[in-house]
């Protein structure tokens, strides 16, 4: 009988190309709480005064997703303390960006309204020119722009949660962001219970979802040299999410006058069902044909 985080890799067509992404020659950087404790790791840049291993199963979770998915990439750990301000965030981004990654899965981020101008939006975007920024969108759901920084930043590839039969999660944040973007861009398994843990009891939330985006993409960003279109090319293979089956979005919490104001102006935006699940869910094997496609088309101009 299938494991629930064999239906999670199932239901994004993983397994069927799962001897096509071992790995080799991958850099992925994950910035979290910590790593899990005999996983596969190659070098760790500790921004906290504790150790680097995780004790609150957050990071080791992240850690073992990407591990059991990509076994021969090189893991390096960002560690980041549970307090974490803007600034140690961007110093975080800035030492990840420093070791040269193929992407940065990050499931760190705010449920805050955010037109993506702050200073940890602006600086993923910067990130994101060179390596593939994964952010989750957040459990703010089902209220509508519950999706905050720095997973607004139109440069980041935002990853929303569906459960393994393919159904938006109830808590999955929505868009769309306060500028009238839509997010989030995609959507990844949650529920599940991840490699190596220590119970069977599964876990939910967009953390859990981003690592999976982040491993499917990490490969396309090698073949084609691009964070850009890896990000795009996941977005254009997408499978069709099941949104009906979560409850109605709300707009509770909106009490500023600038926020009104924001509503007001984005309101044609708000039912569009991108930012329920983007362009859908993550599809390995349709997003793996692509890149392969592209890669085959260009080198032969």
């Amino acid at each position: 009988m299938a494991s629930s985080f064999e239906k999670a890799l199932s239901a994004v067509r993983f397994l069927e190309v799962e001897e096509r992404y071992g790995g080799g020659g991958l850099r992925v950087v994950f910035i979290d709480s910590g790593c899990g404790r005999d996983l596969p790791l190659k070098d760790c840049v500790n921004l906290s005064n504790n150790s680097v291993v995780d004790t609150d199963d957050h990071g080791a979770h992240v850690h073992a997703i990407l591990a059991s998915m990509l076994p021969d990439a090189e893991l390096i750990l960002v560690k980041v303390p549970e307090t974490l301000p803007d600034n140690l965030l961007i110093t975080a981004l800035n030492e990840a960006m420093k070791l040269s990654p193929h992407i940065i899965s990050l499931s760190i981020t705010s449920e805050v309204p955010s037109d993506g101008s702050d200073p940890t939006s602006t600086y993923v975007n910067h990130v994101a020119e060179k390596s593939l920024v994964a952010v989750s969108a957040g459990n703010g759901g089902p209220r509508m722009m519950s999706i905050g920084s720095p997973a607004v930043a139109e440069g980041a590839l935002t990853v929303g949660a569906a459960d393994v039969r393919g159904r938006l999660w109830r808590r999955s944040s929505r868009g769309p962001t306060l500028d009238g973007r839509w997010k989030p861009n995609v959507v990844a398994p949650t529920g599940f219970t991840p490699p190596h843990a220590k119970s069977r009891k599964e876990v939910w939330g967009t953390s859990f979802a981003a690592p999976i985006a982040a491993a499917v993409a990490a490969p396309l960003v090698k073949q084609l040299s691009s964070p850009a279109a890896a990000a795009k090319i996941l977005e254009l293979t997408a499978s069709s999410v099941d949104i009906h089956a979560a409850p109605p979005p709300t707009l509770t919490g909106l009490r500023k006058a600038s926020l009104i104001r924001k509503l007001i102006h984005n309101w044609p935006h708000l039912y569009d069902p991108r930012n329920f699940a983007g362009m859908g869910m993550v599809n390995a094997a349709a997003a793996l044909k692509l890149a392969e496609t592209l890669r085959s088309c260009f080198s032969t101009l």
